[in-house]
C-alpha cells in the first residue's frame, strides 16, 4: 500500500527503511504509531519526556540546542518570496485580523502590539471565543484580510474560520508548521515555522520570531503610514503631558 501511494517498488520501500534507524519496515511502522500515539493524546509527550528525561546538565544542553534549531531551520528555511508577499497583503489590507487560540493567541497577541505600533489598523481575534468570531466574520470589509496562527494540535475552530473565510472568497494569510496544515488549503499565502520541541508540542520561539520580522518589514513597507500614525501620536502625548488634573485626583 505504501509503494502504490508513493509510486515505488516494495523493494524500494524496504530497502529504505533498512538504511534508517528503524532498520525494517516493522520497526518504522512501530515508530510511527509510537508517534501518532503521542499525538493523539494531548499529555501523553509530557508524560513520556517526563519517564525519559532528567533535569540536568546534558538535558540543559539538549534543551538549548532545541530552541536554537527550531529558530535557525525556520530562519534559514523561510521563503524569501512569500515572507515578501505575505507582507505586502498586510500592507494592501484596510483592517487586519490576526486570529489565534491559546497558545498561538499569545503568539498573536504579540504580533497584533508589533503591528499597532506601526499605525496599522489591527484586531485581535480569539477564535475559542464565539461572539469575537461571529462579529469579525459579520463586520469585515472587502479589503481585510485575516491572519490565521495554528500548529499541532491544530484549533478546530480556527480551522473552522478558515473554511468559511474561504468559501466567501476574503483573503486569508497563514503561518502554520507544515504543508498538510489543515488550514494551508484556504490560504493565498503561507509561512512554516518549525516548531517541534523536546518536551512540550510546539516551541513559540521561531514563531515569534517571523511575526517579528514579518512588522518590521511592513513597518519599512510603509512608512509614510507610520509618520502620519506617529504624528498623531506625539500630539496625543503632548496634551496629557500638559494636562493639570490627573484623572481621580479629587476622587477621595
Amino acid at each position: 500500500q505504501v509503494a502504490e501511494e508513493v509510486g515505488v517498488t516494495e523493494t524500494t520501500i524496504l530497502n529504505f527503511c533498512k538504511k534508517t534507524e528503524f532498520e525494517s519496515f516493522a520497526g518504522l511502522k512501530k515508530a510511527i504509531y509510537a508517534d501518532m500515539h503521542d499525538k493523539l493524546f494531548w499529555n501523553k509527550k509530557l508524560e513520556t519526556s517526563s519517564n525519559q528525561y532528567d533535569a540536568d546538565d546534558s538535558m540543559l544542553i539538549k534543551l538549548k540546542a532545541n530552541q536554537l534549531e527550531t529558530l535557525q531551520s525556520t530562519l534559514e528555511k523561510v521563503n524569501t518570496p512569500e515572507l515578501f508577499q505575505f507582507t505586502e497583503e498586510l500592507s494592501h489590507a484596510e483592517h487586519i485580523y490576526i486570529c489565534g487560540h491559546e497558545v498561538s493567541y499569545t503568539i498573536a497577541s504579540n504580533f497584533r502590539n508589533k503591528l499597532i505600533n506601526t499605525g496599522a489598523n489591527t484586531i485581535l481575534l480569539d477564535v475559542n471565543n464565539y461572539t469575537e468570531v461571529l462579529d469579525a466574520l459579520t463586520h469585515y470589509g472587502e479589503k481585510d484580510v485575516f491572519v490565521l496562527i495554528t500548529f499541532p494540535f491544530y484549533s478546530v475552530q480556527t480551522v473552522a474560520v478558515s473554511d468559511y473565510l474561504a468559501s466567501v472568497g476574503t483573503t486569508v494569510l497563514a503561518i502554520t508548521d507544515k504543508l498538510s496544515s489543515p488550514i494551508v488549503k484556504n490560504a493565498k499565502r503561507v509561512l512554516f515555522c518549525n516548531s517541534r520541541h523536546v518536551i512540550f508540542h510546539n516551541s513559540v520561539i521561531p514563531v515569534m520570531a517571523l511575526t517579528d520580522i514579518i512588522a518590521s518589514l511592513y513597518l519599512l513597507q510603509n512608512k509614510e503610514m507610520f509618520q502620519n500614525y506617529n504624528e498623531k501620536v506625539k500630539c496625543v502625548e503632548t496634551f496629557f503631558e500638559k494636562c493639570a488634573v490627573p484623572a481621580y485626583e479629587y476622587e477621595y
